[in-house]
Order: C-alpha cells, then structure tokens, then sequence
C-alpha cells in the first residue's frame, strides 16, 4: 500500500508545491524502489526477462541518480507507477488473465497476456488513426470487424496467427 496519498505522486505536489521533504522523497523512492525491484526478479523467474530488464532499467539506485544529476521526484513517480501497475508483477498478470476468463470465458495463458495486450494496443491505435473519417470508419467495421465476428476469441486467435507472436514477452 501507499504510504502517500495519490496526489502526493504527481508533478504539482513533488515539484510545484512539495508536501514531503527531499529526504521523506528519498525514503519513499527507495521503499517503492525495493518493492518494485522484487516484482521484477519474481517475473524474471517466472520467465518474463525482457519485461524484469525493463523495470530494473527504469529504477536506478539514488547513488545512480545523484552521480548523473537525476530528478529523484521524476524516478518516484515512474517507480509509482509501476508499483501501480497491474502488467508489472505476476499476481497482477493472473488478474488480467481472471478478468479475461470471466468476461469472455476465453482462457489466455499467463506467458501471452503482455504480448497480446501490446498487440491489442497497437491494434487500437491503428484504427484509431481512421476515426476522423466517418466513412472510413464504416468501412473498417463492417469489413474488418464483421469478417473476423468482432469476438474477443476471434481477436485472440488472429493474434496468435500473426508473426507478431513469439510466445514470451
């Protein structure tokens, strides 16, 4: 749990008008830091190494940070994130993986849920890019999503097809 409020995290309450004292922000960074740090060697075990690597590039020590002159306030909010974050640790990825079984009954196993979840993302975004054009965008729906019956089975079944698919994250 936070031992912060979550407004305490954002730029305004660490920059702008600080509500803790740098020392308070130093402790704080490194009780998320060590927490985060075990997330990540727990995936790492678990077979997701690109994804451990990742985090721990992404949480320097504080000796790291003050010998390159780094914001110390910037690394507590990025390390808050993702110690917020369902898709950096393992009990938050079977929780997706739950969601996913209950809402749509379709069983994903736990090595694909990251890879599938950035294939869907950038999916997404792909067709976001048309929805400017009306027209566009009703071709894309009745073409696309009809063809393929707009199932989230369906989706994950093109996904599993697709060369985008490697099997680990």
């Amino acid at each position: 749990m936070a031992k912060w409020s979550p407004q305490d995290y954002t730029p305004f309450f660490l920059h702008d008008e600080p509500t803790h004292t740098m020392r308070e922000i130093r402790a704080e960074y490194t009780r998320l830091r060590a927490i985060v740090r075990k997330r990540a060697n727990r995936l790492r075990e678990a077979g997701f190494k690109t994804r451990a690597d990742y985090i721990m590039k992404q949480i320097p020590s504080l000796k790291t940070l003050d010998t390159q002159g780094l914001s110390v306030e910037q690394h507590l909010m990025q390390t808050h994130h993702l110690w917020e974050s369902d898709s950096f640790s393992i009990g938050g990825m079977k929780r997706i993986q739950s969601e996913i079984e209950q809402a749509t009954g379709v069983k994903i196993p736990l090595s694909d849920i990251l890879e599938f979840d950035d294939y869907m993302k950038s999916w997404r975004l792909s067709k976001y890019r048309y929805t400017v054009d009306t027209n566009t965008v009703v071709r894309l729906y009745f073409n696309e999503y009809q063809e393929i019956g707009g199932t989230f089975e369906n989706f994950y079944n093109i996904f599993l097809a697709s060369n985008r698919y490697k099997g680990h994250y």
